[in-house]
């Protein structure tokens, strides 16, 4: 990491709190400073040749920590892999106002949208792959209008991530009728959770109900979708229960074999056992 912030000292400031370390980072895309959070694995600096996924947090000002947490968490336990961590900071200026703005008519990224994308998919990505030892496997997470904006990365004909956590999504116009189209015509695999909450908008709750009744339709092995709405539940405290149950379902693979797995999937094949792990 030192290579990097000699060569771009310029536009790096670094302060370290706890183990989320938070960069000044200046931006072509965007025309300002923003900050960013980096939270690295535990073995990060001890197994210099382990490479990990990438999770973008957007809203990292209040979703980083509740990610970072639940992640280590996991990994403590060897029940989810360790990941890298990356937190966009939206709170100052009206950033996340300008980050998610979209055209009225079209329900399209407009004006500074367009640059907040760019800035993820062209500056930010390269230079967390360049800076950190990353596998190819990236996730991106957000809640509400920042829910509803990572769904316009599926909108590329190749998308940039592998794996989607919305958490009780402000859909703008049309999207819930763009994205399950887009989700049944994938053809590389696609994590995709989504989740409300009782205590949502009505307006807004019914729209993401609508959009996950059109998901469930979806014929496509491609496809590994996950949706949830939470009884009693705000549409602030949604985010606790949501974290968890969808790093879970993103990494179902990579967890230990349960003593129920291993008791009604293994123990009663009768043959293929290795071909089953």
């Amino acid at each position: 990491m030192k290579h990097l912030f000699i060569v771009l000292l310029v536009f790096f400031s670094i302060s370290c709190f706890s183990q989320i370390k938070t960069i000044s980072y200046n931006s072509e895309k965007l025309k300002e400073i923003r900050e960013i959070y980096v939270s690295l694995p535990a073995s990060y600096e001890k197994n210099s040749t382990k490479s990990y996924p990438i999770l973008i947090v957007l809203d990292g000002d209040y979703l980083m920590n509740p990610f970072a947490g639940a992640l280590s968490y996991g990994s403590y336990w060897d029940d989810l892999p360790e990941v890298i961590c990356i937190g966009i900071s939206q709170s100052k200026n009206n950033q996340r106002s300008l980050d998610c703005g979209l055209d009225q008519v079209t329900g399209m990224p407009d004006g500074k949208s367009v640059d907040f994308f760019d800035f993820i998919s062209l500056e930010l990505i390269p230079i967390i792959q360049k800076e950190y030892r990353t596998t190819n496997f990236k996730i991106i997470a957000g809640h509400d209008s920042t829910a509803a904006f990572l769904n316009f990365f599926l909108y590329k004909d190749l998308p940039l991530f592998n794996a989607y956590i919305s958490l009780s999504p402000e859909l703008p116009v049309n999207m819930e009728d763009v994205m399950p189209d887009l989700l049944a015509s994938t053809q590389q695999p696609v994590f995709y959770y989504l989740s409300t909450a009782d205590g949502d908008e009505k307006k807004m709750q019914e729209r993401i109900k609508n959009f996950d009744a059109k998901i469930q339709t979806i014929k496509n092995p491609n496809l590994n979708y996950k949706f949830e709405n939470f009884k009693d539940a705000s549409h602030f405290s949604l985010v606790l229960h949501s974290i968890p149950s969808a790093l879970y379902q993103i990494f179902s693979i990579a967890q230990p074999i349960s003593t129920q797995e291993y008791d009604t999937h293994i123990v009663t094949l009768k043959e293929g056992y290795v071909n089953y792990l």
